[in-house]
């Protein structure tokens, strides 16, 4: 139930501050507290909230792109295909936490995204995110996304540890018994 109030304040903050579109290739951040309810019986920072933050992360950037507007009217929507996170540090309840938020790049059909959860300049988690906007059971290619708001680069070269997750993940298809 938190999230949907972190969300509804996200909405309002960017309403009334966000006048400016940010790059789609920058660099993302949000100030998050890890309250007593994000937190698991061992008192961190429960697994599925670091998704969830990461939701957020995500939402953060299409909203401050203007691309948030944009794939709504169009009927896009944003769906994960892959994540995997690494645990580097617990996050206690009450930590003040920063998640850096940042799309790496992008193939034929994927965008890449990376989350990292920083506090007192250390990282404690870092997620790779892989997902498609679709339209209905169509894939709508991250060049016609991003032309909606002017940005026609190319995809930057995806850093090794993509690689080698891409690679990774379509092992796992090839090798899965069904």
């Amino acid at each position: 139930m938190n999230h949907y109030f972190r969300l509804i304040f996200m909405f309002i903050r960017h309403w009334f501050r966000c006048q400016t579109a940010y790059a789609p290739t920058g660099d993302f951040m949000i100030k998050l507290t890890a309250l007593p309810f994000d937190c698991d019986a061992n008192m961190h920072l429960t697994n599925s909230r670091y998704f969830s933050f990461g939701d957020l992360g995500r939402i953060d950037m299409l909203l401050k792109t203007k691309l948030a507007g944009l794939t709504l009217k169009k009927g896009w929507l944003g769906v994960v295909n892959a994540q995997t996170v690494s645990y580097i540090r617990a996050i206690k309840p009450l930590s003040r936490i920063e998640l850096h938020s940042k799309l790496l790049g992008w193939d034929e059909k994927y965008w890449y995204f990376e989350h990292r959860f920083v506090a007192n300049n250390t990282l404690y988690a870092s997620i790779l995110v892989r997902g498609v906007f679709i339209k209905g059971k169509q894939v709508i290619p991250m060049q016609e996304l991003l032309a909606l708001i002017g940005h026609h680069q190319a995809s930057p070269e995806l850093p090794r540890r993509v690689s080698h997750w891409k690679e990774l993940l379509s092992i796992k298809k090839q090798e899965s018994p069904f």
